[in-house]
């Protein structure tokens, strides 16, 4: 009597991900083959081509699974009832959960080999993380209402960018400074928090809007003003 045979179970879409997560982590975007993600889930090439086209779509899947941890911490309700405490609150919501001890490890090195060596697909995270950025900036700008957009993006980007450094960069801090202690990732939030806070009060503000300035730019800052006051007004 013939027995029949058990039927695998289907490589689900999750598997896939996690399993080029892992590879394209090791290999980058371009030295990754789709056999070499398929050997690794335990598929077929077909699968992959069922649940996303081809590569590079499951690529941007896997950057947006990397990043959407981080995303959802950054975006859940601020509870601080000043400015400065819901910067707090978002700085420190990023770096937990990037930092996150039981995050996969992948997570990190795929979007740090992204960040750091751009592809086209870096395009299709930006409806991801605009939503984040400008919440950061928006409180930035309650903070300092005087600022011009110009500064205040720049700001924004520089405490984004402390932060990115000590998430996918934090080994060469004790390369460079090998007698100072490790930081925890408390220390190491507390740090980013208070120099990100100390350098956004030190930053000058451009004179007073007068014939000298042009109207779109004294305009941005007037509007910015009155939306950080409605702000307060209905916290």
């Amino acid at each position: 009597m013939h027995r029949p045979r058990r039927l695998k179970a289907p490589v689900t879409r999750e598997k896939l991900i996690e399993a080029a997560g892992e590879i394209f982590a090791e290999k980058g975007l371009h030295g990754t083959s789709i056999r070499d993600i398929t050997q690794r889930a335990g598929a077929n090439v077909a699968s992959v081509n069922y649940h996303f086209h081809d590569k590079f779509e499951l690529y941007a899947q896997v950057l947006r699974r990397a990043h959407q941890g981080i995303v959802a911490a950054m975006s859940r309700p601020l509870t601080a009832k000043t400015p400065e405490g819901r910067f707090r609150e978002l700085i420190t919501a990023m770096l937990k959960s990037a930092l996150d001890p039981s995050r996969p490890k992948w997570q990190t090195r795929v979007l740090g080999r992204e960040l750091f060596q751009p592809t086209p697909v870096l395009d299709l995270m930006y409806d991801l993380v605009r939503p984040t950025a400008h919440r950061l900036s928006q409180t930035m700008g309650e903070m300092r209402p005087d600022l011009s957009f110009q500064q205040l993006t720049l700001a924004a980007a520089g405490v984004v960018a402390r932060a990115v450094f000590h998430v996918y960069h934090g080994h060469l801090v004790q390369r460079m400074f090998p007698a100072a202690p490790e930081a925890t990732p408390d220390e190491l939030i507390e740090h980013v928090v208070e120099f990100s806070l100390a350098a956004l009060r030190g930053l000058q503000a451009p004179p007073a809007c007068g014939q000298n300035h042009r109207p779109r730019s004294c305009r941005a800052t007037a509007k910015r003003r009155a939306n950080a006051a409605h702000a307060r007004r209905v916290r």
